[in-house]
């Protein structure tokens, strides 16, 4: 009995390298990361687009459980369960496995069943080679699977670095599960999630007190238009951005220079709205500008959409709320219908009203009676670009109107402009650089 327990005492560590050599990897990734300055760029979707989600629909105290406690046990009995280097334990670890490498493609659930049977099959009376090959596959699928965190476009290197990052955090998590148990993978990575998820969520919540100002709205986008209105492109700005559900907003080209209409829409007309992409219409002239913002989860997370705007288009963001108007036809048959010189299109009158007045209004789509010959509902082809306004015109249009005048002078027109009992979101905008300079 005293001897058993000295061998065992004695007994080397297995895969001791793969400590060192996993270490060495993260270290070495982290340096690079914080030495590009992009550690939190990669991060941003579509993994922060579901934790934002969650913590506004269940809370912070729910995602903290689960990111930090809930979901690093999960992952090691998916990737780690093998460390024993019994049959069952194998089979299983594998399964698990190839279930979660689906999130990725079939290609890599094949590929782990493949390889994972091979190694229990080929290596089944060798214990050290079976454990050594399924730390290495492990590690690997842990790492591609968990390529789907970061947002690679426009950085591949910090991509591969990051992943990179995953394959040595899984070395050091197999070495601990082969020499000890699989309790102690588990604390390694519970410590793991809790050191990045504590700031982060620290940092969050001093953040959304900010520019959260919205409660008890549906955060689901239908169609919108944003708008951001710069008159010289370096001073305070608008941007508006519409909450009220089944509202059509036509896509209306800047003027002058003097304002950026943002389109936000359903990509595949698909009646759930679940794919959206954001981008400004007149992106060739300042390109730097220019982004594209895709949403894959609903409800849309407001919170990611504005820091993602702050973000991409180098600006700085602060939040009020303002009130947002209903502007509707409530006789189409005093509008002219058709393209009659001299006369505003319905649509421009909407576009100019936001644009000079600063009025957030939103409309509807006229009625089929009304409809041009296109059914594309973007600009320049929407489907009341062939309304006309009777009395409104080119010529005796003024920058100077007010609500009361709108009203005086459109509603004898079959047109109301109403306050409604929705808010929009009003934000100011500081430019932190002039997009011309980019072109200069």
């Amino acid at each position: 009995m005293e001897r058993t327990v000295k061998q065992r005492t004695n007994k080397p560590k297995l895969f001791r390298w793969a400590l060192w050599w996993g270490l060495g990897i993260i270290a070495v990734c982290l340096t690079i990361i914080i030495i590009k300055g992009e550690s939190l760029e990669g991060f941003d979707t579509p993994l922060m687009d579901a934790i934002y989600s969650m913590v506004y629909r269940f809370g912070i105290l729910p995602v903290v459980l689960y990111i930090g406690i809930i979901g690093p046990v999960m992952e090691e009995f998916v990737f780690r369960l093998w460390g024993n280097g019994k049959l069952w334990t194998g089979i299983t670890s594998i399964i698990l496995m190839a279930l979660f490498a689906l999130a990725v493609g079939w290609w890599l659930s094949l590929l782990t069943i493949v390889c994972g049977v091979s190694i229990l099959i080929y290596f089944r009376d060798e214990r050290e080679k079976k454990l050594f090959y399924l730390m290495l596959l492990s590690s690997a699928v842990f790492a591609v699977a968990h390529a789907g965190n970061y947002n690679g476009e426009g950085q591949k290197f910090i991509l591969f670095v990051s992943v990179l990052e995953k394959f040595g955090f899984g070395l050091v998590a197999s070495y601990l599960v082969i020499n000890y148990n699989l309790f102690w993978s588990i604390v390694f990575h519970v410590a793991n999630n809790s050191l990045l998820a504590i700031p982060f969520f620290i940092g969050f919540n001093s953040i959304n007190k900010e520019v959260r100002v919205i409660e008890n709205e549906d955060f689901r986008l239908e169609m919108r238009t944003v708008l951001v209105e710069d008159k010289d492109l370096d001073r305070s700005n608008k941007f508006y951005t519409n909450y009220v559900e089944n509202s059509y907003f036509g896509n209306v080209a800047g003027f002058a220079n003097q304002a950026m209409f943002y389109d936000v829409w359903n990509q595949g007309m698909d009646p759930n709205y679940d794919t959206l992409t954001l981008a400004m219409v007149n992106y060739e002239e300042y390109p730097k500008c220019h982004f594209n913002l895709t949403f894959k989860q609903d409800p849309i997370n407001y919170h990611r959409l504005i820091n993602t705007l702050a973000k991409e288009g180098l600006i700085e963001i602060d939040t009020t709320v303002t009130q947002a108007y209903r502007m509707h036809i409530t006789d189409q048959s005093k509008l002219v219908y058709g393209q009659p010189g001299g006369l505003m299109p319905y649509n421009m009158l909407i576009g100019l009203i936001r644009q000079d007045i600063g009025l957030p209004v939103f409309t509807e789509i006229p009625s089929d009676a009304y409809r041009g010959s296109s059914t594309n509902a973007y600009a320049g082809n929407s489907l009341y670009d062939s309304l006309y306004v009777k009395d409104i015109g080119y010529s005796n249009y003024r920058k100077d109107y007010t609500i009361d005048d709108l009203k005086t002078i459109l509603e004898p027109q079959g047109i109301a402009i109403e306050p409604t009992d929705r808010k929009m979101t009003l934000i100011a905008i500081k430019n932190k650089y002039n997009p011309l300079e980019e072109l200069e």
